[in-house]
């Protein structure tokens, strides 16, 4: 009986702990993409945690719409954007791939036009980078990709791993990954 007590005792105070946490820890309010249902996890690399940024414009998609997805990472300590940052994107319907590429920007946002074509396979327009080994953007911080991007209806996923930040050959140890959920009506 004294073990249930205890283990009672113990249990109420961490419930208690928890809820002071949430009392003086609120709730991320900018929310910019659906990760699960949720704002994405913060990163935490040395003294910084980083956040990802990610917006579908528009927000509500039909079939065939072009699209823009627009990223970048930022300090939650010092409210600064990361720059020199390699993303991998790769989008999929149901398990399907409908593109995979390596983005590399200098400033750190990086802008992914879909102009949606008739074409079977997508591809990327821009600029490969030997030294990112990565395509680059435009100098407006684009890149567009043409192809069956968001051609049927449904939930695609955008996954994206960052591969490197603050210098252009700064590789993580280990990416940061993400997922973004895209609804197309």
């Amino acid at each position: 009986m004294n073990k249930i007590t205890r283990f009672t005792v113990y249990s109420l105070l961490f419930i208690n702990f928890l809820s002071i946490l949430c009392i003086f820890f609120p709730a991320i309010d900018n929310i910019y993409a659906q990760h699960h249902g949720a704002p994405p996890p913060l990163a935490t690399l040395g003294d910084r945690n980083i956040k990802m940024n990610f917006v579908v414009d528009p927000p509500v998609l039909s079939s065939g719409q072009n699209a823009q997805m627009k990223m970048s990472l930022t300090d939650e300590k010092t409210g600064e954007k990361i720059e020199h940052v390699t993303y991998r994107v790769t989008l999929s319907k149901n398990e399907q791939i409908k593109m995979s590429d390596f983005f590399h920007s200098h400033i750190g946002n990086l802008t992914i036009a879909s102009k949606n074509t008739n074409s079977p396979d997508t591809s990327v327009e821009g600029t490969f980078d030997v030294l990112t080994n990565a395509v680059i953007p435009d100098p407006s911080g684009t890149i567009g990709i043409m192809g069956p991007t968001f051609s049927e209806a449904g939930l695609y996923k955008a996954d994206i791993e960052i591969i490197t930040i603050d210098n252009d050959k700064t590789d993580l140890p280990n990416p940061l990954e993400y997922q973004f959920d895209i609804n197309v009506k």
